[in-house]
């Protein structure tokens, strides 16, 4: 009698448990994964694409924007603008009647004023200074019109500094009132969705803004919930509790075969590589990073991880830009030749190396497959694991010998290869003279023929002082619930809540 109770109460249990697991969907809430939680809701000092730009475009506008699901610039608060003949000034007429989040009042051009100003301003150190380095001033010519002065053309004004999130328009009042730093956990934005709680390491959740001047989202409310590791995801997907995630790659396929779940794949604009600490031992010797590079086996770093989803890459501009280095030399694994390398730089008995990763599954089965190809030339690995920021702050600090990164990007050569001039963020620790003037003159080359030249030319230094091995640009999975319908996905796989809605 006691063991028929027991299996009636299990089986209750469960039933509970399948109940309360599908009723988690709710048609009035969409929950989100996200790999990992904000830093900041504050446009000007993001941290991560990856972690805050989709978060951040629920929150804010910019003048213009990518139309959603493609990379098409339209108008955004600007309604129009005019460019001057020589490039040097940009006028914009600006939509009337926008409204702040939470009464902060109408959007006005002393609000575009205040945003991009705030970022050139030497003295805020925001990490979005040198998109905007070549941005003088901004003059208000009337309350709905701005001018952009710039010191020189401004290649990536349209692809990378207006549409990205250091173009996105904040409340001048709301910073003044509360000052950034608490502005970067309270945001005032004009967007889609406004942030009702954040509640670190536990989840971000965005209710419609009912006075947005544009469409009103179909679904009400947004939650971001900070999901660490993807078989954890994996069952939260499963069991109800989220309506949209991602799965570990070799997982992929099951989901594909579940009539339950949709999944939607894109080439992620992603470059992930494999950096080296140039400014203190072992990388401080060039031979030494050049043996690095042999030692590891690149394609079976990215089969490991990606399972066949991704290709390896060869350079950090991902192929598809048209200043992609299509040409660029594909190392494969030599170690007798790492071997060589060693020895000329005085190691032939081998040398240690502390690598530093992210927690993401991702990353640690390439950190597995390095450890255990680096020993094969006698180089011995210590893979550290750190919580994301303090991964972030020990590798911007130089603090490791060797780290595992990746960002998401642009289809802007400059946003892209401007982060590796050694100013505001340079986790290598690497600094060269002709690649910086390289990227400042990238950044005012208007003329396609000129402008691909300056990329191939910087692509080029990288490669020969071999501080990075590059591993791969990605792919971005997102996995749905059948009822959501996923809306537009730009081409690099951001999603766009604002134009989701359930079935």
């Amino acid at each position: 009698m006691k063991s028929k109770i027991l299996i009636m109460m299990t089986a209750l249990l469960l039933l509970s448990f399948s109940v309360s697991a599908v009723s988690a969907v709710s048609k009035e809430e969409l929950k989100i994964a996200i790999w990992e939680d904000i830093s900041t809701f504050d446009p000007g000092w993001m941290t991560s694409g990856e972690r805050e730009l989709m978060i951040m475009s629920c929150l804010y506008n910019g003048l213009v924007k990518y139309k959603e699901g493609s990379w098409e610039i339209v108008p955004d608060l600007a309604e129009s603008w005019e460019v001057a003949p020589d490039g040097k000034s940009v006028v914009f007429h600006l939509r009337k009647n926008v409204q702040f989040h939470k009464d902060f009042g109408e959007m006005t051009a002393e609000d575009v004023k205040f945003s991009f100003e705030r970022i050139i301003d030497p003295a805020a150190k925001s990490p979005e200074k040198d998109i905007w380095k070549l941005l003088e001033k901004v003059e208000v010519i009337d309350k709905y019109t701005a001018k952009l002065i710039l010191k020189d053309k401004m290649a990536n004004l349209f692809t990378s500094a207006l549409p990205m999130n250091s173009g996105m328009i904040v409340s001048k009042k709301a910073v003044e009132k509360m000052t950034r730093e608490k502005f970067g956990k309270d945001p005032i934005g004009t967007g889609p969705y406004q942030l009702t709680s954040w509640k670190p390491k536990t989840h971000v959740e965005l209710t419609a803004f009912d006075g947005y001047w544009g469409d009103i989202p179909k679904i009400k409310k947004v939650t971001f919930l900070p999901i660490v590791e993807d078989s954890t995801c994996e069952t939260a997907l499963r069991t109800g509790e989220i309506n949209i995630g991602r799965s570990a790659m070799i997982n992929v396929q099951s989901f594909k075969k579940n009539s339950k779940f949709a999944v939607y794949s894109k080439p992620a604009l992603k470059t992930y590589w494999l950096g080296m600490t140039v400014n203190k031992p072992p990388f401080d010797k060039l031979e030494l990073r050049q043996a690095f590079r042999y030692a590891v086996n690149v394609d079976n770093i990215v089969e490991a991880a990606f399972y066949g989803t991704a290709k390896r890459a060869k350079t950090a501009l991902p192929p598809g830009l048209p200043d992609h280095w299509s040409d660029a030399p594909v190392y494969k694994q030599d170690i007798e030749k790492a071997k060589s390398l060693m020895k000329k730089a005085g190691k032939s008995g081998g040398f240690k190396v502390s690598l530093f990763i992210p927690g993401n599954d991702a990353e640690r089965i390439m950190a597995e497959v390095i450890k255990a190809d680096a020993a094969k030339a006698g180089i011995d690995v210590v893979i550290e694991v750190k919580e994301i920021g303090a991964f972030n702050d020990a590798a911007n600090k130089g603090q490791t010998d060797a780290y595992i990164q990746f960002y998401t990007s642009t289809i802007d050569p400059y946003y892209i290869m401007q982060w590796f001039a050694g100013e505001s963020w340079n986790p290598s620790q690497w600094r060269n003279a002709e690649f910086t003037d390289l990227i400042k003159k990238g950044a005012s080359e208007i003329d396609p023929q000129k402008r691909h030249q300056i990329y191939m030319d910087a692509q080029k230094v990288t490669d020969k002082d071999c501080w990075a091995i590059w591993l791969t640009h990605g792919t971005m999975v997102w996995i749905t619930q059948k009822n959501v319908n996923i809306g537009a996905i730009y081409p690099n796989g951001r999603m766009t809540p604002w134009t989701m809605s359930f079935k």
